[in-house]
């Protein structure tokens, strides 16, 4: 993978993790507990999935892209 396209998924992806945000946010105040503990599980795989498949081998070829307050996954 080249940096430019590396750029353009760890873009996407913050993107994702903005509407994955906003998502749990809408659930977390629907007051409906069953829904909420199912998109909280979702969501979570979804996220590790995200962070620990796609942008952490991302960030080992490229480390300026990533973030100065995320440390690194061993």
């Amino acid at each position: 993978m080249d940096h430019t396209t590396a750029e353009k998924i760890h873009t996407a992806v913050s993107r994702i993790f903005e509407a994955i945000n906003e998502t749990l946010f809408i659930v977390n105040n629907s007051g409906d507990t069953a829904v909420r503990k199912t998109v909280q599980k979702i969501v979570g795989t979804a996220i590790a999935d995200l962070d620990l498949e796609v942008l952490e081998p991302i960030y080992k070829q490229f480390p300026d892209l990533r973030p100065s307050d995320m440390e690194e996954v061993r």
